[in-house]
């Protein structure tokens, strides 16, 4: 089963940075990579159930959130090559935010796992997680400067 796994330290509380990414259905903090994102279907973002449509070519639902362990989990039910259904299965997703208690900041992980023969497609989502990852971390960066 291939995994893949990222984290950063973001310079903010996480309970700013969980109320900037807590909406399954808002990807405005991820500027570099995110397009679009569509809602897909009913539900809010907040609902498991709720699906999304990431730049028109991924497709996925949330399968699990909570607000009190600042996670969420999803699905992701179609996306372009090397991850598209044909070529993986099983894929779930998982945000999770933890505090550092020592300095007020939050250590955020990000990670994936899926069933495939082809490895293909850890190096195209670590790439996706960091890019994301560097995207959160920055906007709390530019928040903290002064105008």
């Amino acid at each position: 089963m291939p995994k893949v796994y990222n984290s950063i330290v973001v310079d903010a509380p996480i309970e700013r940075v969980w109320s900037r990414i807590r909406n399954f259905h808002d990807f405005s903090w991820a500027p570099s990579l995110i397009r679009s994102c569509k809602k897909v279907g009913g539900g809010g973002g907040y609902s498991v159930g709720a699906r999304r449509l990431l730049n028109g070519e991924f497709l996925d639902t949330l399968i699990a959130y909570s607000e009190i362990e600042r996670r969420m989990m999803y699905s992701m039910d179609e996306g372009p090559s090397p991850v598209s259904s044909g070529e993986i299965r099983d894929y779930v997703g998982s945000l999770h935010l933890l505090p550092v208690t020592t300095d007020d900041r939050t250590f955020v992980e990000w990670s994936g796992s899926w069933e495939s023969a082809n490895t293909e497609a850890v190096e195209y989502m670590n790439k996706v997680y960091r890019s994301l990852l560097a995207d959160l971390a920055g906007e709390f960066r530019r928040r903290l400067q002064p105008r």
